[in-house]
């Protein structure tokens, strides 16, 4: 009972108005735990560094400037307006999601399932990302389209996480990387705390329900998981590629300097590509399993730095 109603408490905790003064006074950083510190920075982190990070459009001009254009998942279109989207320029395969928010989008490819019934808004402004054949896209297009102007007309976790705010909300149409169906591995998510890799998860998908497995930097299997994931860690680890240790200079390259990120990168083939920088996953409700590895990934997040709004 006891645990039941710490839960509770936390939770009010993070959304109370009076949570920086209780975060500070009652509970001081170092002894928060991992999410904690997640919604501790999302709520007072509000440096335009940040922004940058989660704006889809110029994160990928940073990424370029930084470690080479090669690593940029090829931009087809940026738009302004959903009434500009025209599906005849486009590759038969691509993806179209807002700049400005995270988890929403479509993605057109030849492996989704065929639909003869347009698609239905489920009541949700930002989630899902819909997969569709791009034989049903002419069906859907309305569908699209109206998506499309909700995401421009809305503001993505306005009160949560800063940083999705300042960014000009854009759509952004880009190519679809098809994978490996035969790669064990193609997602790869490395978390960095203070410029460092201290672990990465790697799995075929982004979906909960698919297996991801977890490595430390040097590449030596570890027998966690996140407490969302849907499916229990069964083993043995896939093989990792000979990839894995470019992604670990690549991922340190872009978080230097940064008290936590986490680099997510796709491998297509032989090819990196740069997938996104996360600053607060799930929104800082996460914990990984077993309890004593959550509590090395909380001290590895040492510091956070509240910064001022013009700083950079």
């Amino acid at each position: 009972m006891k645990s039941h109603r710490q839960g509770y408490f936390n939770k009010f905790l993070y959304h109370a108005n009076l949570s920086h003064f209780l975060f500070h006074f009652i509970r001081p950083f170092s002894k928060m735990t991992f999410g904690q510190k997640i919604i501790h920075k999302a709520k007072f982190d509000n440096r335009s560094l940040l922004t940058i990070f989660a704006d889809k459009v110029a994160i990928k001009v940073q990424v370029a400037e930084i470690i080479g254009s090669e690593y940029v998942i090829p931009t087809y279109k940026v738009l302004d307006n959903a009434l500009d989207l025209n599906f005849n320029e486009y590759s038969r395969e691509f993806v179209l999601k807002p700049s400005h928010a995270s988890g929403a989008g479509f993605i057109i490819h030849e492996g989704a399932k065929r639909s003869k019934v347009p698609l239905n808004h489920n009541g949700s402004t930002w989630i899902p990302y819909y997969e569709i054949h791009p034989d049903d896209l002419k069906i859907n297009e309305d569908f699209i389209h109206e998506k499309s102007d909700g995401w421009l007309k809305s503001t993505y976790a306005p009160k949560k996480e800063y940083c999705y705010a300042g960014i000009p909300p854009k759509l952004i149409v880009e190519k679809y990387m098809r994978p490996d169906p035969t790669a064990l591995l193609t997602d790869f998510r490395l978390y960095t705390f203070h410029g460092e890799v201290k672990f990465f998860r790697a799995t075929t998908g982004v979906a909960n329900h698919i297996p991801a497995f977890a490595y430390d930097k040097f590449g030596q299997p570890l027998n966690i998981r996140a407490e969302h994931d849907d499916h229990d860690f069964k083993g043995p680890h896939p093989a990792l590629p000979s990839h894995y240790t470019e992604m670990i200079k690549l991922a340190e390259i872009l978080a230097e300097g940064v008290d936590f990120v986490r680099v997510d990168l796709y491998l297509i083939g032989k090819q990196i590509y740069f997938s996104e920088l996360t600053n607060f996953p799930l929104g800082g409700f996460i914990a990984f399993i077993p309890d004593t590895f959550n509590k090395q990934v909380g001290s590895d997040f040492k510091a956070f730095d509240v910064c001022s709004f013009n700083k950079k």
